[in-house]
């Protein structure tokens, strides 16, 4: 037969086991209006005879199911005012948002929630957030991360503490027929969603179609088999991060602001799974980006690339093999740009430094590299040079050869990556001959000759750069 009390006792030490709750935590519990998030409500009152933890309420109405999500709202204000709790409300035309960022509803309205969240935390000044997420939940999340070729953090489940969030799931010990059975038993009112009962959403999909059948053929316990293969997959996380960081800083070897290099020698002393989780680690901490099971696996693949070799992470990010470096590196494409350089100037740009210096003496006879040049300054018309970006159409003839080249295929020819090439810019005659493809290659029809009398000097320097930062070449 069903106890409240056994119920609430197994509640209390699965909170204090975990140090979920502590004596007079200040605690804002997220109720919806279902039978979940207003028995945690009950119970977290309850706590609070025992515990001197002080509760409000928070509520938020997505405003997709017209009267119903008002009589949602209207119910939770009541339960609140029951249990002498202040309530918070929020209201927001979720579709409305979710077309406007062009998001699916399930997205949006967790989006609107969290913030709304995390505003009445800093607001309030309390400490923690309580979700009634339970094991059921729990087991959804598990399977449906599975079905997608989730790795060890996605069938973990859902957290039972998110420290970044503040968020505590207090209920995941337990099932959903034993909080409605509490509900019923404690005459808690509550409110079904009429979208929980369609096959709409994947989600409702496992809940109605698979787990049933799972309980009826398989194991009749399946949601607690998932509910412990779940923790055993958190420990295992736990370790794996915890190795990760300590890996961390042996593995990497260089860091700015916009590159982190990875050591690959000292990345592949470690077991493939833990290699795993120090690049996932070493990108989050950089980067802010939580790399997908494909992007681990890539960048992975490239400690058995050549040199060059690399893939992208995102708009602005990409990952590059150089030689026993995994590099990530901050790529922030230069907007496009024209403009008018006189010789014996030097320009500052917020990607990169440009000067030219007409030199006196004509006994020099020097070919540049990457960041200088040594042009026939009596082949160049006028006294106007223009500095620009490089255009799909744009050719040149690369210093040693006798025809136009396409840059295009320069580029490509040179192994040099999509997200770096519009960090060179050209420089340009006035009448629109190419002298430069500035870091990379002079045209040949401007170089030094025996004829020549009158040398300009040219010099590119990207800012941010290693070389620049460390004073030499990798």
């Amino acid at each position: 037969m069903f106890s409240s009390r056994k119920f609430f006792t197994r509640f209390h030490e699965y909170c204090r086991r975990r140090r979920l709750i502590e004596d007079r935590n200040k605690i804002i519990v997220a109720v919806s209006g279902g039978a979940d998030s207003l028995v945690l409500l009950d119970l977290l009152a309850r706590e609070q005879e025992v515990s001197g933890i002080r509760l409000i309420v928070a509520h938020f109405n997505f405003q997709l199911r017209g009267a119903e999500s008002d009589g949602d709202e209207q119910l939770v204000v009541q339960r609140a005012g029951h249990y002498g709790a202040e309530v918070y409300v929020e209201r927001a035309n979720t579709a409305e948002y979710a077309r406007h960022n062009k998001l699916g509803i399930q997205e949006a309205a967790r989006n609107l929630r969290y913030d709304f969240f995390e505003k009445l935390l800093i607001s309030s000044g309390f400490d923690k957030i309580a979700t009634a997420h339970h094991a059921d939940d729990n087991a959804e999340t598990v399977l449906l991360n599975l079905f997608r070729g989730a790795g060890v953090q996605g069938l973990a489940g859902i957290p039972i503490y998110r420290a970044d969030k503040k968020i505590i799931r207090p209920m995941l010990f337990a099932q959903r027929a034993e909080i409605e059975e509490y509900a019923l038993a404690e005459q808690i009112p509550y409110r079904t969603d009429s979208s929980n009962k369609t096959d709409h959403y994947t989600r409702n999909y496992i809940r109605h179609q698979i787990l049933p059948l799972v309980k009826e053929q398989i194991n009749p316990t399946v949601v607690q088999a998932l509910q412990r293969s779940s923790e055993l997959f958190r420990e295992l996380e736990a370790y794996l991060s915890f190795n990760a960081r300590q890996s961390l800083d042996l593995t990497t070897t260089w860091s700015s602001e916009i590159e982190l290099h990875l050591s690959i020698p000292r990345l592949r002393t470690n077991p493939t799974l833990l290699q795993q989780y120090i690049v996932m680690l070493a990108v989050e901490r950089f980067a802010g980006l939580k790399l997908d099971f494909e992007q681990v696996n890539g960048m992975l693949g490239l400690t058995d690339g050549l040199t060059g070799s690399w893939v992208s992470l995102s708009n602005q990010y990409v990952v590059f093999r150089d030689r026993d470096n995994l590099v990530v590196r901050k790529s922030e494409p230069l907007a496009d740009f024209k403009f008018v350089v006189q010789p014996n100037h030097r320009y500052e740009f917020s990607k990169f430094c440009f000067s030219s210096q007409m030199l006196d003496d004509n006994k020099v006879r020097l070919h540049g590299g990457p960041k200088s040049e040594f042009v026939d300054a009596d082949r160049i018309a006028g006294t106007e040079l223009v500095l620009r970006t490089w255009s799909e159409g744009d050719t040149f003839v690369p210093l040693g050869m006798k025809t136009k080249k396409k840059i295009s295929d320069f580029f490509v020819d040179s192994k040099i990556p999509i997200y770096e090439k519009r960090n060179f810019p050209i420089l340009e005659t006035k009448d629109g001959e190419v002298i430069w493809l500035c870091g990379q290659r002079l045209d040949d029809r401007f170089k030094l000759t025996r004829d020549t009398k009158r040398v300009l000097k040219l010099e590119f320097t990207r800012l941010g750069d290693p070389e620049h930062d460390k004073g030499n070449t990798r």
